[in-house]
């Protein structure tokens, strides 16, 4: 039978031709209903960002579509100290004006351009000839539900996971005598970090990966190390430089006083150890024991593998997040290991042709058996991936795109009342309906210095007014107006809006 590398030139530009349109229809999918919640009942029916983070990370650009301004004094304006998601955002504004779809659809373009990416690079690090590897790494990614769900939400991982691919990509292009990757990488590497801050994990990937294309000498790693680290260190601290100048500091600090880790609790080690690996099932329920095995075939016995340097920068990325999150211990979320998942395929793939590239054995042998065991486990968390797109795409639910519309019918319906919402979700709120909002729980203010300064018209709580905040509110009468029965976190349901009149 003849091989893919060995047919005939038309016949491989056909092939080509009909996987491409394969992955383009697949990953048209995620297009379809994206006005959508986020699916209930899926496996990742934790994290909150399905309610937040989009009104959160686009607030900056929601902000100028409806008032001109992208800054609130005194709330959460994360753009301070990462401005590239709210520009980006506000961009796609421009032409579509304020729109949630629009910014979700603007989020799928980028999840379906890092398809593309993943097969360049993936086709760089692999034999000559052999698009195996290259087209599995695609499939997998296109089909995969983890990626499905959260690149349908306007939220900075899709972004970052494109970031790194295109670090590593133009990483693997830092040959000794070329200056220019190096100049692309301080500058793509200085954007991913004001993309979001917690991509710094993801520097010791890329840098192993510009060092082992330079030939891993004391000189190249030099260059790599100003590159990949000092470099965007110096234009970071620069940038919070001339927001402290311009009058922000007090929101830069704010943002990351918000974000810092607390104090380790050592006892609970093992409790966090073993809860982390549990939660990479999250990545994907087959693909993730398969790259567990690989580790612990490839340290104690086929060790070959770790010099494709592509193959040891995933394990770095895959270990820096795996870190990361490890330290957060029980402040985690299921979009914190969204960037995983491209590190994770790429060990798989390159499992799969490091076994292809050794000659052909006899049928029965160990080499044929592990290779077909690969194929069996790709394939079958293709199907299992694919099915439950197809479950997710052909059950689409409006429960919180409901409650918003209700929300602005409302808060139109009462002009004696000021359009303004207080409330975790508000932004959530503003970004689906333009409603202006401000923040409940974040800023350099508190609630009640913001309740005196902006005087909201309404307030919007999950599951009612908490004991914590109910003094905060005291010098208004909060009057239930409405509630809706969203997602389907017990604790988070219903979303009840009170009309705020003072008392």
């Amino acid at each position: 039978m003849m091989s893919k590398e060995n047919q005939p030139a038309p016949v491989r530009r056909w092939l080509h031709l009909a996987f491409w349109f394969l992955v383009l229809a697949i990953g048209a999918l995620r297009f379809v209903y994206l006005a959508a919640d986020f699916p209930n009942d899926s496996p990742w029916m934790v994290d909150q960002a399905k309610f937040t983070d989009e009104g959160w990370w686009t607030s900056a650009a929601v902000s100028h579509a409806i008032t001109g301004h992208w800054y609130i004094s005194g709330d959460y304006n994360p753009a301070v100290a990462l401005p590239i998601w709210p520009l980006l955002v506000s961009a796609v504004f421009r032409f579509t004006g304020l729109n949630f779809i629009a910014a979700r659809a603007f989020s799928v373009a980028i999840s379906l351009a890092t398809l593309v990416l993943v097969y360049l690079l993936v086709r760089r690090h692999t034999r000559p000839g052999a698009y195996l590897s290259a087209y599995a790494a695609v499939l997998l990614l296109a089909l995969s539900p983890f990626a499905f769900v959260f690149s349908r939400l306007a939220i900075l991982d899709t972004l970052v996971a494109f970031e790194l691919c295109l670090c590593l990509l133009v990483a693997s292009c830092a040959t000794r005598q070329r200056i220019w990757p190096l100049v692309a990488l301080a500058a793509l590497i200085s954007v991913m970090l004001l993309t979001k801050t917690t991509a710094a994990v993801l520097l010791p990937s890329i840098l192993w990966l510009a060092w082992s294309t330079a030939g891993r000498k004391l000189i190249p790693f030099l260059r790599a190390t100003c590159a990949v680290v000092l470099v965007p260190a110096a234009i970071v601290k620069c940038y919070s430089m001339l927001v402290a100048y311009m009058g922000y500091g007090a929101d830069y600090q704010s943002f990351y006083d918000l974000n810092s880790m607390e104090n380790y609790v050592w006892s609970q080690t093992f409790t966090t150890f073993t809860e982390t690996l549990h939660n990479c099932f999250w990545i994907d329920r087959i693909l993730y024991p398969v790259a567990l095995v690989i580790l612990v075939v490839t340290i104690v016995w086929k060790r070959k593998l770790w010099s494709n340097p592509l193959f040891a920068a995933s394990w770095l990325a895959l270990g820096g997040v795996a870190l990361y999150i490890f330290r957060r211990q029980e402040d985690y979320a299921p979009r914190y290991f969204v960037v995983m998942l491209i590190p994770l395929i790429l060990v798989v793939v390159l499992a799969l042709d490091a076994i292809l590239a050794q000659p052909r054995p006899s049928p029965k042998s160990p080499q044929t058996l592990t290779a077909a065991l690969l194929l069996l486990a790709i394939a079958a968390s293709a199907v299992a991936n694919a099915i439950m797109v197809a479950q997710f795409v052909s059950h689409p639910q409006y429960q919180f795109l409901g409650a918003a519309n209700s929300i602005r019918a409302i808060v139109r319906s009462h002009p004696e009342q000021k359009p303004l919402i207080l409330g975790v979700s508000g932004p959530q709120i503003s970004l689906m309906t333009g409603i202006p909002s401000i923040n409940d729980g974040y800023g350099t203010e508190d609630m009640s210095e913001k309740i005196a300064r902006y005087r909201p018209g309404w307030y919007l709580a999950w599951a009612g007014i908490s004991s914590d905040d109910a003094p905060l509110l005291a010098p208004y009468r909060l009057q239930p107006v409405a509630s809706f029965p969203v997602f389907d976190d017990d604790e988070r349901t219903p979303l009840i809006l009170y009309k705020m009149t003072p008392r």
